[in-house]
């Protein structure tokens, strides 16, 4: 592997744990800076060696050195995920400004898909920042400025006749803005591509969330509903890096 993507890959572990510190401590983000990390079962500061992405986590057996208490999956699992799209992301774009950009897009859109699926909301803040650098990805990757403007309008209009037509009951606000920020990064066509994708996905955990919970419905639906902007993140990453392969297959294909 070429050294430029080891880097880019040990530097992503290394923001995913980050990240991980950003969604723990959403509501108090000063503390980011000032205070250090700690178990939160026995509240014991721990060591850089307790905190080595991945690694830490395998050495520890997924257990707090002090306490024996679980770690949660959630950590490795970001910082695995962060380093692998750092990776693909690299591999798309080479060193270039459009990385430098599209790495912080993606880092807040890890935020904004972790978040979403522990508390079902989604900070209005990180998705501004995030909407104005998916726009600087956009332009410093030379896509026209009809192509994002018209897959913005596909990605954010769609949800919110959904959104709006249902009143917003079938999903919230803050899923039009993610699906804004998911046009402006695929464009078109790509963007049609990204919102079915995140539909059919979400149908298939759907289904299966109810097979294996049998959640009974009441009068307003389910009782525990399943956030969408994963499914939205999910359907872009993957609209972004094979949706014109996808595209022109199913092209062909019909």
């Amino acid at each position: 592997m070429d050294i430029n993507a080891i880097i880019i890959t040990t530097f992503g572990l290394i923001i995913g744990s980050f990240l991980n510190v950003l969604i723990l401590r959403m509501d108090s983000l000063k503390t980011v800076l000032t205070d250090r990390s700690r178990c939160p079962h026995c509240h014991k500061t721990l060591g850089w060696f307790d905190l080595v992405p991945v690694f830490s986590y395998l050495i520890l057996q997924g257990k707090c050195r002090y306490c024996k208490k679980p770690i949660s999956i959630q950590y490795p699992l970001v910082e695995l995920a962060t380093g692998l799209i750092f990776l693909l992301l690299f591999l798309k774009y080479g060193l270039t400004l459009t990385l430098l950009f599209v790495l912080i897009t993606f880092s807040i859109m890890i935020i904004l898909f972790v978040y979403d699926l522990l508390t079902q909301t989604v900070p209005e803040i990180f998705v501004w920042i995030t909407l104005a650098f998916a726009l600087a990805t956009s332009v410093a990757s030379g896509r026209q400025i009809v192509d994002i403007l018209l897959g913005a309008l596909i990605g954010g209009g769609f949800l919110a006749l959904l959104v709006y037509g249902s009143r917003k009951t079938w999903m919230g606000e803050g899923d039009v803005k993610i699906g804004v920020i998911l046009g402006v990064l695929t464009g078109f066509p790509n963007s049609i591509l990204a919102l079915f994708l995140a539909f059919i996905i979400g149908s298939i955990v759907g289904i299966i969330y109810l097979l294996t919970t049998r959640k009974k419905i009441d009068q307003s639906g389910l009782r525990q509903s399943l956030p969408f902007a994963p499914f939205l993140v999910i359907g872009m990453t993957v609209a972004l890096f094979y949706g014109d392969q996808i595209v022109y297959w199913y092209l062909n294909l019909v």
